[in-house]
């Protein structure tokens, strides 16, 4: 289990990835991203791509939003888990509060390139509320030097 806080943290900047691509969507004709850096299981989004909930109007004004918004609670979920200035406590909450704006992001613009974002995000709900992680759970109690 010690190790395990690696894991996390990729998990963490890959579903940060994820939504923050949102923010530059493939645009209408582009070729997608070529396969070593992923193509798009790495860059879900195109603007060609039919909405689930909204109009494309509707989507384009809310996907930066959810975009950037749970981008940076994974980040800052991240960085408490490194204990970089993100009090720990803050660690499920800030998981939480990114995996479902992920969702939401994910559901409006939903392709099949969606799966494997929702895979991480469930991934990441079941390790806080099943297996109940926590920084200290994974790092360790914190030493006070």
């Amino acid at each position: 289990m010690q190790k395990m806080w690696i894991l996390l943290v990729i998990l963490l900047v890959l579903a940060a990835h994820f939504n923050l691509a949102a923010l530059v969507p493939l645009q209408i004709g582009d070729d997608p991203p070529p396969w070593w850096v992923g193509g798009q299981l790495l860059w879900p989004f195109a603007e060609e791509a039919d909405t689930l909930l909204l109009s494309r109007d509707g989507r384009n004004a809310l996907a930066p939003i959810l975009g950037i918004t749970s981008g940076v609670c994974f980040l800052m979920a991240a960085a408490a888990l490194l204990r970089w200035r993100v009090p720990r406590k803050w660690f499920a909450w800030l998981t939480v509060a990114g995996a479902v704006f992920s969702i939401a992001l994910q559901l409006i613009w939903f392709t099949g390139w969606a799966v494997l974002p929702l895979l991480v995000d469930a991934v990441l709900l079941w390790l806080i509320f099943s297996k109940r992680v926590s920084v200290d759970s994974l790092r360790g109690p914190a030493s006070r030097a």
